[in-house]
């Protein structure tokens, strides 16, 4: 491999390494899943032929996809992010609309029924109560899971 860096195979996790400087020259299983981290270098130097650090690359690589496979569209709907509060359900939320210098409360259940696409329904906290729109918008959130694909 001439250029540094990473470089991605057609393998799911496996990457050709070249950083001479650091000691990594060959291939690289790279995992970030169901909260497990494997970084797992296969030098040249650690095998006969390249074509062995490859095929030893590739088993390790493939044996690591299934033993953590990926987290489902749903899965990943539920996560909780790093950038998401500690208090609230994920998918809804509290929100103020100003329309005319006027403020309309709701509550609003999002969701990705297919990938790229983003629904939304909002309840009025005027209309329902602040209680019973809440409710409501949780039961959404649960049906537009429910409905997701993938």
């Amino acid at each position: 491999m001439k250029t540094k860096g990473l470089r991605a195979t057609r393998i799911p996790l496996l990457y050709h390494v070249n950083y001479p400087e650091h000691g990594q020259v060959g291939y690289l299983v790279k995992l970030n899943r169901r909260r497990q981290r494997i970084y797992e270098v296969f030098n040249f130097s650690r095998f006969k032929t390249k074509v062995l650090c490859r095929k030893a690359a590739e088993v390790f690589a493939l044996k690591m996809d299934q033993a953590y496979p990926r987290l489902s569209r749903r899965e990943m709907a539920e996560l909780r992010r790093s950038n998401f509060g500690r208090k609230g359900v994920i998918g809804v939320r509290k929100c103020i609309k100003v329309v005319n210098q006027k403020a309309y409360e709701f509550w609003e259940a999002t969701w990705s029924p297919q990938p790229n696409v983003v629904k939304k329904k909002l309840f009025s906290i005027r209309k329902y109560g602040n209680a019973d729109a809440k409710k409501r918008a949780l039961e959404a959130r649960v049906l537009g899971l429910d409905a997701m694909e993938g």
